[in-house]
C-alpha cells in the first residue's frame, strides 16, 4: 500500500502527460505567464505565486473602490453634492497594498484613485478605468 501512496505522489508531483502547459494553473486559476518555476536550494521545482498574489491584490482594491464609489454616490443621491471626505460617506475600504484611496472632490465631480498602483485604476464620478 505505501509503494502505490509513493507512485501516486510521484506522479503528481511530476505530472502524467506531454510537455505542453496549461492556460491556467488549474490549481489557483492563474493564467499560466503569472507563474514562474524556481529552483530552490535543496534542488526541488517550486511555483513563485508572486503574479497571482499581485492580481488578487489588483481586485481587491477594484472591488473595494467600487464598493466606494457606490457609497459616494448614494450620498451625492441623498444631499446632492458629494462628500468632502470618505468618512462622510461612511467608506472605510482600502487597497490592501497601500492603505486609503485618494479621493477628490470639484463641485459636483468627484474621483478615487489607488495610490499604489496606477494598474489598479480609479474611478471618476462613478465611471470605472478598467
Amino acid at each position: 500500500m505505501k509503494y502505490f501512496a509513493f507512485l501516486v505522489l510521484a506522479v503528481l508531483v511530476t505530472g502524467c502527460g506531454g510537455n505542453s502547459q496549461p492556460e491556467t494553473d488549474p490549481a489557483i486559476n492563474i493564467p499560466s505567464g503569472e507563474t514562474a518555476l524556481e529552483n530552490t536550494p535543496s534542488g526541488f521545482t517550486t511555483t513563485n505565486l508572486t503574479g497571482g498574489i499581485n492580481r488578487a491584490n489588483q481586485e481587491v482594491c477594484r472591488t473595494n473602490m467600487l464598493t466606494a464609489a457606490a457609497s459616494i454616490s448614494m450620498y451625492q443621491a441623498q444631499y446632492g453634492s458629494p462628500p468632502e471626505t470618505l468618512a462622510e460617506a461612511g467608506v472605510h475600504a482600502v487597497c490592501p497594498e497601500a492603505g486609503t484611496f485618494r479621493y477628490t472632490v470639484d463641485g459636483q465631480s468627484w474621483a478615487l484613485d489607488c495610490p499604489a498602483n496606477p494598474s489598479h485604476g480609479s474611478i471618476r464620478d462613478g465611471v470605472s478605468s478598467w
